[in-house]
């Protein structure tokens, strides 16, 4: 089972290449951002000496403070739920690939947006068409028309897709506080 997990994973990243969109959208919006104080949530845990899962080294290129934080304790970042709450007074939070393991995401975008200082940036993606992963905590899958939805309490919100816009394989998220 492990294997078949493992191999299918691995196919989708051959054939539709997430790595390297996640990499042009940070290239782009990191290069808008500089000097500000930002948290990072789910910034994983280390494989073979590197957090392969952070975005943190894209924002450290303009003078950007980064924060990496993580709901399990043994990552070794700084432990936050963001369920139950998330530190205030950040400029941008980035939020990659985490609010399709979080049951009460609605909680989640709450205190994010309560987190973020005034003219804020929430920044997340979402997988669309993926594979399931980190079982059992894979619970959903969103759409454009529902991100718009969730994300409403934001004065501004840019969607961006990566694949064809009836088949996306994830969403980019911008949304100022």
């Amino acid at each position: 089972m492990a294997f078949k997990k493992s191999f299918t994973r691995s196919l989708t990243h051959i054939i539709f290449q997430p790595g390297r969109a996640k990499k042009k959208f940070l290239n782009k919006y990191c290069s808008k951002i500089s000097s500000k104080k930002i948290l990072e949530i789910g910034s994983g845990k280390k494989v073979n000496g590197k957090f392969i899962y952070s975005t943190a080294d894209f924002f450290r290129k303009n003078n950007n403070k980064v924060v990496l934080s993580d709901a399990n304790p043994q990552f070794g970042h700084k432990v936050v739920d963001i369920t139950k709450s998330c530190p205030k007074g950040y400029d941008v939070i980035v939020c990659f690939s985490v609010l399709e393991q979080i049951f009460d995401f609605h909680s989640a975008i709450k205190n994010m947006h309560k987190s973020l200082k005034k003219n804020g940036q929430l920044v997340v993606l979402v997988p669309a068409f993926y594979p399931l992963h980190d079982e059992p905590y894979d619970y959903w899958r969103f759409t454009e028309h529902s991100l718009r939805k969730l994300f409403s309490t934001f004065s501004k919100i840019e969607v961006d897709y990566y694949g064809k816009r009836e088949f996306p394989y994830f969403y980019f998220i911008v949304a100022a506080k």
